[in-house]
């Protein structure tokens, strides 16, 4: 086996380590597809992690690491990540830059969102959304709302967007004795819609984790279908990130939300409709809001 890999290295140099790493998945022993999984779900941190901090991750030791990138021809870990933040070089290069296309920073960026947001567009079907819309309004207990680091604040976006719209709505916090509170007594009447985007939180997998134990329905919203909480969930909405900056946008997640919350209103326009009339009227009478918009054109 590790013959044919290093046979094949004499072709491949210059390859696109992914590539190099996807088109011998079927190869790897157990402790090379932990590692390949851990660099496959988040190329980008792990071309800045340590070689302890990649092992710790992928749930193998340092020297599996070092040989992982050995074997893949890379001479050890550190060669690995060297490819690794070439590529990430290589795919911003392949944006046009200012200076050779007069494209400004933010059409370059614009283009590199409008292009995820196809991607995410075309790959997520109604019927998963219709089906995630059903789990979220099934059962008579909590609809407990997750995320965590950068997932954070796309969670805090859909506990806006949903509290008004179906009942028993809670935003569950990260820090370790606020989340145990929350979560005792979990059953299956109650539903978590969790978000998870790379670098993976452990504690995110661990809450859909406990939720599937307790027989209650997960809703994910994460950017892979690989990600480790998806092993736990229901039902599973992937919001793709394929644009070539080093850290991935939110704006295909923000995006998933609002399909989200916009398929719930179209099933129950009456009942939604209601309750956002109530929040209004709350808001209003609370001051939550305030008020119109203040007109600053002085003509």
């Amino acid at each position: 086996m590790q013959a044919v890999w290093y046979g094949r290295d004499v072709l491949e140099q210059g390859r696109d380590p992914l590539d190099r790493i996807r088109d011998r998945l079927d190869d790897l022993s157990p402790n090379d597809q932990r590692v390949a999984d851990a660099v496959l779900r988040d190329p980008t941190g792990v071309a800045f992690l340590s070689a302890d901090a990649l092992a710790a991750t992928a749930g193998v030791s340092k020297a599996a690491v070092v040989r992982f990138g050995a074997r893949l021809g890379y001479g050890g870990f550190t060669g690995l990540q060297t490819a690794l933040r070439g590529g990430i070089r290589e795919r911003l290069d392949e944006t046009p830059s200012a200076t050779t296309s007069g494209e400004t920073l933010v059409q370059r960026w614009l283009s590199a969102v409008e292009t995820d947001l196809r991607t995410v567009a075309s790959g997520t079907t109604p019927e998963a959304l219709e089906r995630a819309a059903t789990l979220l309004e099934s059962g008579e207990g909590w609809i407990h709302v997750f995320g965590q680091r950068a997932s954070a604040a796309v969670a805090e976006y859909a506990y806006f967007l949903i509290n008004p719209m179906l009942p028993n709505v809670v935003r569950v916090e990260a820090g370790e004795s606020a989340l145990a509170d929350r979560l005792i007594g979990i059953g299956p009447e109650d539903r978590l819609l969790a978000f998870t985007f790379r670098r993976y939180a452990k504690v995110t997998t661990d809450v859909a984790a406990f939720f599937q134990e307790a027989g209650a329905p997960v809703v994910l919203v994460t950017d892979s279908p690989a990600a480790p909480a998806a092993k736990h969930a229901t039902e599973t909405l992937v919001c793709a990130d394929d644009s070539p900056a080093p850290f991935p946008t939110a704006v295909t997640g923000i995006f998933l939300v609002e399909l989200l919350a916009a398929t719930l209103l179209e099933r129950n326009p009456d009942s939604i409709g209601r309750r956002l009339d109530d929040a209004e009227r709350a808001w209003g009478r609370f001051g939550t809001y305030g008020g119109e918009a203040v007109d600053t054109d002085p003509t």
